[in-house]
């Protein structure tokens, strides 16, 4: 919000939670920057959006959340705006949408077939073969994410994926899903601390694509539950080349034109392939990009959504890490919880959040956002620091466990 006021006129559009006092605390931080109003939630979200906006009359629309990408591109189309094309909106929040435009452009992806009951899982495991990940076709952070292998009972999975999606606020309420090939991921870093997955922040503006920087990941924990990345990538030229293409196809195949986007991308021995593409910010994007390389992605996603001119990103200054460490996949209770005050302490840590206390169980279950313990940003020159600082984030020193 300091960002975008230096330069613009903002008003948010934002939804509430329910919760009487946390909504109170999100309009009071709001207020100490702009006009804001609770108009987001309810069932036409982006008629809301189009009603506020024909009476504001703003130079742009501009959305952070994968929750909202649809309404904010559908609204500035609307009403003549800088956005994505309309053929793309369907492919930004379903699965299934986004894998037939990739398979119809011959972008490099997994087989994948759409679920919709359990005799339809039956019949795509057949098709698409095992190991397969069974995901929804409209969902965010892992959630009802599940690795199919021979010895899974399908029943008691369908059952499993569908209760717990329903029950998600997160979710459309539907059991539309899609059964993807599980992608085969191979070592291309020299360190085996980092993943066999990377992302590519990219800006799009009038359909011209600027790739900002490849990051480079953590090992997942499971099921699919992220611990963070380090940025700017530490592949090699060739390596990070190869990824770049691959992103530039994907982009081009969803038919992205006007916003940011943070498109994931599994190594494998027969080169990148695509996981998913999304019209957003990756997780700790903004502060990684400023203490990366002094960029500031907020004013640039602004002058996106107004049609400015996007500041040119300059060489990386340092190396940046993003910590989430998750809880363990098993009902545990926390025994040991760190404060912020030593969390911040850890030599390279800039700023950290902690989302648990001593006593609770985390619902691993329901995904990264849900089995997240903190929240931890970090910058140094050193590359080897930045990982040593996983390892103790993720240490019994710093969280623990009963049983």
């Amino acid at each position: 919000m300091p960002r975008l006021t230096e330069s613009y006129d903002v008003h948010v559009l934002w939804a509430p939670t329910g919760d009487e006092e946390k909504d109170k605390m999100h309009a009071r931080t709001l207020n100490e920057f702009c006009e804001n109003t609770p108009l987001l939630g309810e069932d036409d979200s982006l008629g809301a959006i189009i009603e506020f906006c024909r009476k504001w009359q703003p130079e742009g629309i501009l959305g952070f959340s994968e929750l909202v990408v649809s309404e904010t591109h559908a609204a500035a189309l609307e009403l003549g705006l800088p956005a994505n094309s309309r053929a793309s909106l369907p492919a930004l929040r379903s699965k299934e949408e986004q894998r037939l435009a990739l398979a119809q452009a011959g972008a490099p992806g997994p087989r994948f077939s759409a679920v919709s009951s359990l005799a339809e899982l039956v019949s795509a495991v057949a098709e698409v073969g095992m190991p397969a990940v069974l995901k929804p076709s409209v969902g965010v952070s892992s959630m009802a994410t599940y690795r199919i292998t021979p010895e899974v009972d399908l029943a008691e999975l369908w059952e499993n994926a569908t209760g717990r999606y329903k029950a998600d606020p997160r979710g459309d309420g539907s059991a539309h899903f899609v059964l993807e090939e599980m992608l085969i991921g191979e070592q291309w870093h020299d360190d085996p601390r980092l993943a066999h997955y990377v992302s590519v922040e990219s800006l799009v503006q009038n359909g011209s694509i600027i790739h900002l920087v490849v990051t480079d990941k953590f090992p997942l924990s499971q099921p699919f539950r992220e611990n963070g990345n380090l940025m700017p990538s530490t592949l090699p030229e060739r390596r990070i080349s190869a990824i770049l293409e691959c992103a530039t196809q994907a982009i081009s195949a969803i038919g992205i034109t006007n916003s940011m986007v943070h498109t994931e991308v599994m190594l494998t021995a027969s080169g990148p392939r695509i996981i998913e593409v999304n019209s957003r910010l990756g997780g700790a994007v903004i502060e990684m990009l400023h203490l990366c390389f002094d960029y500031d992605i907020v004013t640039a996603m602004a002058a996106v959504a107004t049609g400015r001119e996007i500041a040119p990103l300059g060489p990386p200054l340092r190396s940046s890490g993003q910590y989430i460490p998750q809880a363990p996949a098993r009902d545990v209770t926390l025994s040991k919880v760190p404060t912020v005050d030593e969390l911040m302490a850890l030599e390279e840590v800039v700023e950290a959040e902690v989302f648990c206390r001593v006593g609770d169980s985390p619902d691993w279950q329901r995904g990264t956002s849900a089995g997240r313990l903190a929240r931890v940003i970090a910058a140094s020159e050193s590359v080897d620091r930045l990982l040593a600082l996983a390892d103790i984030v993720r240490s019994d020193e710093v969280f623990s466990y009963l049983p």
